[in-house]
């Protein structure tokens, strides 16, 4: 039954589910979602008023956080000897464990998270005192897109390369900033699975220690000075056209290898779940 999908099981396991994470996670996400009002009680004490980016900025970081103690807070068991029988006998597939994971963690979490605090955010805003002066305006990429055609000052040419190549980077900014949101559950949903006690603190160890040894590496290769040097020559010697082209080919590669990343990382849990031994 590993790879097996039915739709009424999976129904009533998203609903079980459901429960355990308003029971296990229901407080601490009404807690990250009214956080915007520390940051509101300090611009009364303090009076500054943050920039609407910043405070975009801050919702973004609470979204994060959600996503990162969510596994531990609600499947926290799901790898442990004795809490975690209770999981590996549920009359379901381990298709569906991991689908209803996925979907807790990847889609409802940051979701609520983000909304929820910029509600708080907003609300807090109407008011006539504080540093909120007005809702924060979420721009999507076809206003940065629309932003950039219609400034006066450097406008892009309609019918042009230049247009072109920016409207495929806007594109492959989208889908990277997708991306890096599941990559970023990927990695603590993993984590959750893989260690047995201070699931979340252990796996953001794990995180930046990787991230630093891969940036060391690549800084000692792309980032001497002869290389730079060279590299620097060339690109002085572009058009704007091919530099725009170059900026999207590394982001093409970039997101290529973060998809790859994601993908791993999601397969390595579905198979941690499937191969779980208590």
């Amino acid at each position: 039954m590993n790879n097996t999908f039915d739709f009424n099981r999976f129904k009533n396991l998203l609903f079980n589910d459901g429960k355990m994470y308003l029971r296990n996670f229901g407080t601490s996400l009404l807690v990250i979602c009214c956080l915007p009002a520390a940051n509101w009680i300090f611009t009364l004490i303090f009076g500054y008023t943050p920039s609407g980016g910043a405070r975009l900025a801050y919702n973004y970081i609470l979204a994060a956080i959600a996503m990162m103690l969510m596994p531990s807070k609600v499947y926290g068991h799901a790898n442990l000897s004795r809490e975690g029988v209770g999981f590996a006998m549920m009359p379901t597939s381990s298709l569906e464990k991991f689908i209803s994971m996925f979907l807790y963690c990847v889609i409802v979490t940051p979701l609520v998270a983000f909304f929820g605090s910029y509600l708080i955010d907003a609300l807090l805003s109407l008011l006539p005192f504080g540093g909120f002066e007005k809702p924060i305006h979420i721009y999507g990429f076809n206003e940065f897109i629309n932003l950039k055609v219609n400034d006066s000052a450097n406008p892009i040419r309609l019918n042009t390369p230049t247009e072109s190549i920016f409207l495929s980077l806007a594109v492959a900014m989208r889908v990277s900033f997708y991306v890096s949101i599941i990559q970023w559950s990927a990695i603590f949903m993993l984590g959750n699975m893989l260690f047995k006690k201070h699931k979340a603190g252990k796996t953001f160890a794990c995180y930046l220690g990787i991230s630093y040894f891969i940036s060391l590496i690549l800084s000692l290769i792309f980032f001497n000075k002869g290389i730079m040097e060279k590299w620097m020559a060339k690109i002085n010697d572009m058009s704007t056209e091919q530099q725009i082209q170059l900026f999207q080919n590394g982001m093409n590669w970039s997101l290529v290898i973060g998809i790859i990343i994601t993908v791993l990382l999601l397969y390595f849990t579905y198979r941690k779940i499937k191969t779980q031994k208590y």
